[in-house]
């Protein structure tokens, strides 16, 4: 099964791959240790693959009209998904990104759609907005600056 914002396709040898990747950045320099800078989760991304019966142009349509959509910001429009695998990792919500194709399949009465969905707003980037939000530095009170001023405030008296 797979549907974006309640719209249900009806896609024939639905495919979807998950893929994540774990952003580092070797630190070892010259050395032969395995020294790595951790940069990160990075969204996952879903490529969905599968075929659409010719007398489902429609669904073919509506894909293709929402994989260009915009919202008011002009940016791509998010859409909630419902399928298996993006529920077993825990995508909610996707926009398309990269490249999304239909060709005529060579033998069958249908077309080959291809698509990628990255994931927006992910359990990863929510964490990390919730500790930035909790690791806010704290204004410390200068006391330099306080006895400072104090010092002038009784010298101008």
């Amino acid at each position: 099964m797979f549907a974006l914002d309640g719209k249900t396709f009806n896609i024939k040898n639905l495919q979807v791959h998950f893929d994540r990747d774990f952003k580092s950045e070797d630190m070892s320099g010259m050395s032969s240790f395995a020294m790595l800078s951790e940069q990160g989760d990075k969204p996952a991304s879903l490529q969905v693959t599968g075929l659409i019966a010719f007398k489902d142009i429609n669904q073919l349509a509506d894909l293709q009209s929402m994989s260009s959509d915009k919202d008011e910001n002009g940016d791509r429009k998010l859409y909630r998904i419902v399928n298996e695998l993006a529920n077993a990792f825990n995508i909610r919500e996707a926009k398309f990104n990269g490249k999304f194709s239909a060709t005529e399949h060579d033998k069958l009465m249908a077309w080959n759609v291809s698509f990628r969905l990255v994931e927006q707003r992910s359990v990863a980037e929510q964490k990390e907005q919730r500790q930035r939000a909790q690791t806010k530095p704290q204004q410390a009170e200068n006391g330099q600056l306080q006895s400072a001023l104090e010092n002038a405030d009784e010298a101008t008296q």
